[in-house]
């Protein structure tokens, strides 16, 4: 499997959703689109990726779409998240694993875990000799600190929050939005570093979520678009949202972030539109808990989890309210 070319197709999405024209992109890098879609042998130098990256900072004028992309990209990145997921029990073994297969997604950095006595830490490592690819290196970088940031929540049944993070790209007048993507304390540092609690370390990785993803991934195209919204910025928050949706929604924060506008502006487009996040948010649970509860053999449980309901109790209303039916009771008609 070509992972790099995964994560090119995934970031030209990416921008796509965000207005960006993957045409110029391409071009500027000097790419045949045919030639990324049927290639057996696609190759992408660190020289284009620079390219790419520049012009996607300049077309989008956002100088954090790395961190954002980081995200956004569970879905894509299964592959290889995929490979750690089954060769480990817990999130030690994962991000054991993970250190040996970086390589395989970047020239970069490599990465380490260092344990302490209450915390570890997982550092990206910058690696020299890549001075002519300065924006793609501190971009990727920025990619994989909310990456796996975003993965390890994925894959336990807390959220993980950091104690601190720092990186070198870290700019002050950034700063809300770096905590608002990270969840935690930031500042700069020479290479890009998150601490959380030991204890972390121990759990179990839940390999239904990751199963429930891979039945999300089958299906993508079919859920996204939904029928009921009908303003164009709406629809696009509701397909980001089916994209990323496992375990914890992404806050209103983050997705007015990844569509490069302040929270206020993506309420006022919404309003305008005749529809609020929050409606947005429970059009995506009511779409996934029906395609779950049709096509999985997943628990109440852990369904309920996936879609962020912190009882079970609570899903079963929900699911309930927009179907007439209990949980239980629908799957047993489906089949």
């Amino acid at each position: 499997m070509n992972y790099r070319e995964i994560f090119l197709q995934a970031l030209l999405v990416f921008c796509k959703e965000r207005g960006v024209s993957i045409n110029k992109l391409m071009t500027f890098a000097g790419i045949k689109h045919q030639d990324l879609n049927t290639k057996s042998s696609f190759n992408i130098s660190n020289v284009q990726m620079e390219i790419i990256w520049k012009n996607i900072i300049h077309l989008s004028k956002n100088e954090l779409s790395g961190f954002h992309f980081g995200t956004s990209m569970q879905i894509a990145a299964l592959g290889v998240v995929g490979q750690v997921i089954q060769m480990s029990s817990n999130v030690k073994e994962a991000l054991r694993h993970a250190c040996s297969m970086v390589h395989l997604l970047t020239d970069f950095y490599m990465l380490n875990v260092k344990e302490k006595e209450n915390t570890f830490t997982i550092t990206f490592e910058k690696l020299g000799g890549y001075s002519d690819t300065p924006t793609a290196q501190d971009q990727m970088g920025d990619f994989l600190l909310s990456f796996v940031l975003y993965e390890l929540k994925g894959l336990i049944l807390e959220n993980p929050m950091p104690i601190h993070a720092s990186f070198p790209t870290f700019k002050k007048r950034h700063e809300k939005e770096y905590e608002a993507i990270l969840g935690c304390p930031v500042k700069k540092s020479e290479n890009y570093i998150l601490e959380f609690k030991k204890e972390y370390l121990k759990n179990k990785i839940i390999t239904a979520n990751y199963e429930i993803q891979n039945l999300l991934i089958e299906k993508i195209s079919l859920l996204q678009n939904s029928s009921t919204l009908k303003g164009g910025l709406s629809k696009r928050i509701f397909n980001l949202l089916i994209a990323n949706s496992y375990l914890f929604s992404l806050s209103i924060e983050s997705v007015a972030g990844n569509f490069n506008i302040s929270v206020r502006t993506l309420q006022r487009q919404l309003k305008q539109e005749g529809v609020s996040y929050i409606q947005i948010v429970e059009e995506v649970r009511k779409s996934l808990a029906i395609h779950y509860m049709s096509n999985s053999t997943s628990s109440v449980k852990e369904i309920s989890g996936v879609l962020g309901y912190a009882e079970p109790s609570g899903f079963v209303r929900a699911f309930k309210k927009w179907t007439g039916k209990t949980p239980i009771t629908f799957r047993n008609s489906c089949f």
